[in-house]
């Protein structure tokens, strides 16, 4: 009986290894877009909390990157985030061109699985 018990510690230990499914972080996907649906690139993309100017935040949270020639941006997170996404002409500019709120959520890993959320906004001029 006394040699089941280190046997049994064993199994246990690897179905629980196994059982555990990790979690995968949020990634943002934002893609800008003119009034005809064609990509814009070279467009400043920027990202804030709510409320980010009363609060303590994480410096993943403030960031900011230029669209490439397909119109696309991306962001990566570490955990779960409430993002304010706005675009703006120029990197200094103070006229936000188009803006969104969106939910970065952290969700269990399956198969083949990722956790991209994607946004559209429109640059107008």
């Amino acid at each position: 009986m006394k040699k089941l018990y280190p046997t049994f510690f064993v199994l246990l230990a690897v179905a629980f290894s196994f059982s555990c499914k990790k979690e995968i972080s949020p990634d943002l996907e934002v893609t800008v877009v003119d009034d005809n649906n064609d990509p814009v690139g070279q467009v400043w993309v920027k990202t804030s909390a709510p409320n980010a100017i009363f609060g303590i935040l994480e410096s993943d949270v403030i960031d900011s990157a230029q669209t490439n020639m397909f119109g696309k941006v991306f962001f990566s997170y570490k955990n779960t985030r409430l993002i304010d996404i706005a675009i703006y002409a120029r990197p200094n500019a103070n006229v936000i061109v188009d803006s969104a709120s969106v939910l970065l959520e952290t969700k269990r890993k399956a198969r083949k699985s990722t956790n991209t959320t994607e946004k559209k906004l429109v640059y107008r001029n």
